[in-house]
């Protein structure tokens, strides 16, 4: 196994003993690569909602990752159209499945992390464009 794929399966046990000891960054590295993780201030804790401006107004709405871990697809490609709440994708952290929620009314835009990839705690996944 390469150094990334030892440290993904060790990442539940990795996160636990971080907030046990209350350690908020820690960066691992190796001579073939690197990681840094950061965990939030309210671990489990849901984001706060972004406030949504009327449509009028609007721009694009940013879809945050709930947690880090492994971006999952939910095979929602882009333009599809999404209602604020909708699951637009999932977030496996250890042996839990997030749901990643659209933040607002619109278009769905490309993903901007591809299936399998990992994130961060709050990395930008999708941009809901208004309308739609």
């Amino acid at each position: 196994m390469t150094f990334l794929e030892d440290l993904l399966n060790d990442l539940p046990e990795l996160v636990g003993r971080m907030r046990h000891h209350d350690v908020r960054y820690v960066s691992l590295k190796n001579g073939t690569g690197a990681l840094a993780l950061a965990l939030s201030e309210n671990p489990g804790q849901t984001p706060p909602a972004h406030p949504v401006a009327s449509r009028t107004k609007a721009e694009n709405t940013l879809v945050p990752s709930p947690e880090m871990g492994v971006f999952r697809s939910n095979g929602l490609g882009a333009n599809h159209s999404v209602r604020s709440g909708e699951i637009v994708g999932f977030v496996e952290a250890g042996p839990l499945r997030l749901p990643v929620t659209a933040t607002a009314d619109g278009t769905l835009g490309s993903a901007l992390i591809g299936d399998g990839g990992v994130v961060g705690y709050h990395d930008v996944l999708f941009r809901i464009h208004p309308g739609g």
